[in-house]
């Protein structure tokens, strides 16, 4: 263990430390079981803020960034959960002097709605990893689509007497990839994966450009339909 992790566990303990004193000196009336209750909802929330506190709040180690998409819900879950337990033991006893059953049927069934609010913060961090991993997903295909382009550039740079017209359509290819959108649909997987079948075959007839010209050409036309129905089609 670190000397950082060791440092935290003596502030913690030493926070639990001050708030058992604090509640024996200041609670010296307070029957017996309701002190006890009220230093157990005390040291929760203690221990709640504390870790939320202490844990980073950005994992930069995640890039689906899991925690930023919770971390609303998590603060307002403890903190309105804070809230109402102090709420409840001020009003608990000094107010209204609620029987130590009543308080800590309520305190039970606060901490019911902050695991349940958890519960709910988790859910949320989880769909977060989701949409990243189907995000990523749907550029995987872009991606092999530009390194499909890039391979039949390095093939064009080692091939010569190649029409001048020719490289000029490769390079406007190259750089209208950059205007598709990630799609989650299956028509743009169809289209992208036709797309790199597409630059493949042409990549392949440039082994005798005169020979395959016809076909190159061809290939072309195919190639701009593909952009273009591609281009078209976004995530829903």
């Amino acid at each position: 263990m670190d000397t950082k992790k060791i440092f935290s566990w003596l502030l913690l303990l030493f926070g639990e430390a001050l708030i058992i004193t604090a509640f024996i000196v200041f609670g010296g009336d307070t029957a017996g079981n309701i002190l006890a209750l009220n230093i157990v909802v005390a040291s929760l929330i203690y221990a709640l803020f504390f870790i939320k506190t202490l844990v980073p709040w950005v994992d930069f180690n995640d890039k689906a960034q899991r925690t930023i998409g919770s971390m609303g819900i998590r603060w307002f879950v403890i903190s309105l959960y804070s809230i109402l337990a102090v709420a409840l033991m001020i009003l608990g006893n000094m107010v209204f002097d609620l029987t130590f059953q009543m308080q800590l049927v309520v305190h039970a069934i606060l901490v019911f709605l902050v695991l349940l609010g958890l519960m709910g913060a988790s859910r949320a961090s989880e769909k977060v990893g989701e949409v990243y991993q189907q995000e990523t997903l749907n550029r995987s295909k872009i991606v092999e689509m530009k390194n499909a382009m890039r391979s039949l550039k390095d093939r064009i740079n080692e091939t010569d007497n190649l029409p001048h017209n020719f490289t000029k359509q490769i390079d406007s290819f190259e750089d209208n990839l950059r205007f598709i959108s990630p799609a989650n649909v299956k028509e743009a997987y169809e289209l992208e994966n036709e797309y790199i079948k597409v630059v493949n075959d042409i990549s392949y007839s440039l082994c005798d450009y005169s020979m395959n010209s016809e076909k190159i050409e061809s290939n072309l036309k195919k190639l701009e339909r593909i952009y273009q129905n591609r281009r078209n089609i976004y995530s829903n």
